[in-house]
């Protein structure tokens, strides 16, 4: 098995857009694809004890879940890496780990997705 050479890849994580509109006391942003209004009361006095802002994205580096994962599994942070499901994760891994004319062995019926990021990448 070879060892895979990583690559930096550059690109700039996702910063949600700050509105312009400095009148305005409230202002409700739509342009995020965040929820505008929250969470709804009954969740609200659930989490009443928690200081969360849970209707906006995540931070796109998942730092505190994978402190928390490091800590429990001692390992190192670095090692960890999170995603919006299987999906991400594939297509982060293709990216890093495969370059141009790499072959890729794919079982016939698994999931599309490998093959989809393998092409991408040019393997």
């Amino acid at each position: 098995m070879t060892i895979p050479v990583f690559r930096k890849i550059d690109i700039q994580a996702y910063k949600p857009g700050k509105s312009n509109v400095r009148k305005l006391k409230k202002i409700i942003k739509l342009s995020a694809n965040e929820s505008a209004l929250g969470v709804s009361s009954k969740v609200k006095k659930v989490l009443s004890s928690k200081n969360l802002d849970i209707y906006r994205y995540p931070d796109s580096k998942s730092k505190n879940l994978r402190e928390q994962l490091a800590k429990k599994f001692n390992c190192n942070i670095d090692k960890i890496i999170c995603g919006a499901g299987s999906d991400e994760v594939i297509q982060m891994l293709c990216q890093l780990y495969l370059k141009p004319n790499d072959e890729v062995v794919v079982p016939k019926h698994s999931f599309l997705m490998y093959r989809i990021y393998s092409k991408i990448v040019g393997a």
